[in-house]
């Protein structure tokens, strides 16, 4: 009973409960309401199916934020500042620029290298869908990952365990999707795993990393490419990749391409600079 008590009040115990307790809440909570209430209603009075799930997936990230605010602001009793809709466009262009930005100029390089073409342009209308999918994505992988398990873990080890893990763990996720492979895995890693969370270290702000989050998936679907394994959404432009998969990735996607790993390598460099603590991080590699 004594060694019970001891354990209760341990700061890992308490990280722990933290962590799971949150992502129990964040994931049941939208999933109750969005199987008992949101679909039933809607489908009531609407009979396309994409819209029906376009709707219910941003209700339910409704409450999913809405749960990992009461939920932290109770156990933690605290102001939940992370959340802030203060400044909002702010995180909306840096977080989208940078992923987006990064992306483009990937495709730049691969297309002054005869690695990229564009066979043709589709409406603009036809990337609505998969975008609504990827805000749904993005906020629910980034509240989890970064808003739960990176910031707890940074605020009881530190940055740099914080970023192996949340990294690793959000990197073993994609384990599932088509054309993973070991590489896969440690692009994943190396890039929107480390961009995300340095990111949200730096500003304390989910938006940031959700942000970031949606532009990156965006941007592969506004090219016309796979996306983590995926070929079945509508995209914006239509292109081919040829050349060595080092160079255009494998079946999973550019994102396991060299230049998307180093290219985002380059941002987080500049990140942790900005931040002004990378020596105690690069002290401990």
């Amino acid at each position: 009973m004594v060694l019970f008590r001891k354990i209760k009040k341990s700061k890992t115990f308490k990280a722990l409960s933290l962590i799971l307790g949150g992502i129990l809440v964040c994931i049941i909570l939208p999933v109750l309401f969005k199987f008992l209430l949101f679909k039933p209603i809607i489908s009531l009075f609407i009979k396309d199916d994409t819209l029906v799930k376009s709707i219910t997936g941003l209700l339910s990230i409704t409450i999913l934020l809405l749960s990992y605010k009461v939920f932290y602001s109770f156990f933690e009793k605290r102001h939940v500042t992370e959340m802030s809709f203060k400044n909002f466009t702010k995180p909306l262009f840096i977080g989208w620029g940078i992923s987006f930005g990064l992306i483009s100029m990937l495709f730049l390089i691969l297309y002054l290298t005869n690695h990229y073409k564009v066979i043709r342009v589709n409406n603009f209308i036809t990337v609505i869908e998969p975008l609504i999918l990827f805000v749904v994505m993005g906020v629910f992988e980034e509240i989890i990952f970064r808003g739960i398990i990176f910031r707890i873990t940074e605020n009881m080890l530190g940055t740099f365990y914080a970023l192996l893990i949340s990294s690793l763990l959000f990197s073993v996720m994609h384990f599932a999707n088509s054309g993973f492979s070991l590489i896969s895995g440690v692009a994943i890693f190396l890039h929107l795993g480390l961009l995300t969370g340095i990111l949200f270290s730096l500003t304390k702000n989910i938006w940031y990393p959700i942000f970031l989050h949606i532009g990156w998936n965006f941007s592969f679907v506004f090219y016309g490419v796979t996306l983590s394994g995926g070929n079945e959404f509508s995209t914006f432009l239509v292109g081919t990749l040829t050349g060595h998969k080092i160079l255009i990735g494998g079946t999973f996607g550019p994102e396991d391409s060299i230049i998307t790993i180093l290219l985002s390598l380059i941002v987080f460099g500049f990140l942790l600079y900005k931040k002004g603590n990378n020596s105690k991080i690069l002290s401990k590699l």
